[in-house]
């Protein structure tokens, strides 16, 4: 389930207090566990210009808007069908125009532009589109979203050419 928390509802303390666990201010049911904490905009009219994307063991991910999460009950809403065994191992913010770069336990990862690789679904009932393809025992441990930026072949040689002479000057090579 995803569970929206208001900071005001936080309870306040002094520096010198202990606090207390985030388990315990969250309706989270047994076997349910925290994976990504997201900060909103205040102004909830930007929030139809953002995007959630979704990423879960299997390789799977999703996009979904962020206003399909606007109203959501104290208890929270469930966001995405997995199946048995699966979990979502990250959730970010996201713009169409972004980068989303997936990240295996085996060492492989992708980077793919969102807009054209995974479709804006408009329901929660859905497990996504499959985001990496893994071998037996592999499984994402990590999802970024980076910035896209547009290169042309000369630029990412010259660049490569630049960070290899740069890390031949340090010594690390």
């Amino acid at each position: 389930a995803l569970p929206i928390f208001k900071v005001w509802r936080l309870p306040a303390a002094t520096p010198q207090s202990t606090g207390k666990a985030l388990i315990n201010l969250l309706p989270l049911e047994e076997g349910e566990n925290i994976t990504s904490i997201l900060i909103l905009p205040e102004d909830q009219t930007k929030w139809a210009n953002l995007e959630l994307m979704f990423a879960t063991k299997s390789g799977n991910v999703r996009r979904n808007s962020l206003a399909d999460f606007e109203n959501i009950n104290r208890n929270g809403k469930i966001a995405m069908k997995l199946d048995e065994g699966d979990r979502i191992v990250s959730v970010a913010i996201a713009t169409p125009q972004d980068d989303c770069l997936l990240t295996t336990a085996h060492g492989k990862s992708i980077r793919f532009l969102i807009e054209e690789e995974v479709r804006l679904f408009k329901g929660r009932d859905s497990d996504g589109v499959r985001g990496i393809k893994l071998e037996d025992e592999d499984r994402v441990i990590s999802m970024a979203i980076l910035n896209h930026a547009e290169a042309i072949q000369s630029e990412r040689v010259a660049y490569l050419k630049q960070a290899a002479a740069m890390r031949r000057a340090r010594g690390e090579e």
